[in-house]
């Protein structure tokens, strides 16, 4: 292995691992992704390039080319349809955690306010 890239279970600060990480995982989804999409955009430039050097006849390529459109729009669509999936999970999951967090905070915030508005009746 080249001692320049590291493991893929590299310890984090707070005791877990990269390779387990969620973020990290959901980060890399994302980002491959959008190396399909770069790629697809590659190969569509790529033809239109023979066909300018006319390496290629026009005959066909243009169902080539709607054939590459339509094969990226459906990995999009099942990609995205399961991303969207797994977040609407975390959402449902999270969600009750994040609204009692919310409150707490409205809450605190609003004692904050009501502290200080009295410090300066006092005054």
């Amino acid at each position: 292995m080249d001692k320049t890239r590291r493991a893929p279970n590299q310890s984090t600060c707070n005791g877990g691992t990269l390779a387990d990480s969620k973020v990290t995982r959901k980060f890399s989804v994302y980002r491959h992704l959008y190396r399909v999409n770069r790629a697809f955009v590659h190969l569509d430039r790529n033809l239109e390039m023979l066909l300018a050097s006319e390496i290629l006849e026009h005959d066909g390529t243009d169902v080539w080319q709607s054939r590459l459109g339509e094969l990226q729009a459906e990995i999009n669509m099942k990609l995205t349809g399961r991303l969207h999936q797994q977040e609407s999970g975390e959402i449902r999951r999270l969600g009750p955690m994040v609204e009692e967090w919310e409150e707490k905070e409205i809450a605190e915030a609003t004692a904050r306010a009501r502290g200080k508005k009295s410090a300066r009746k006092k005054r």
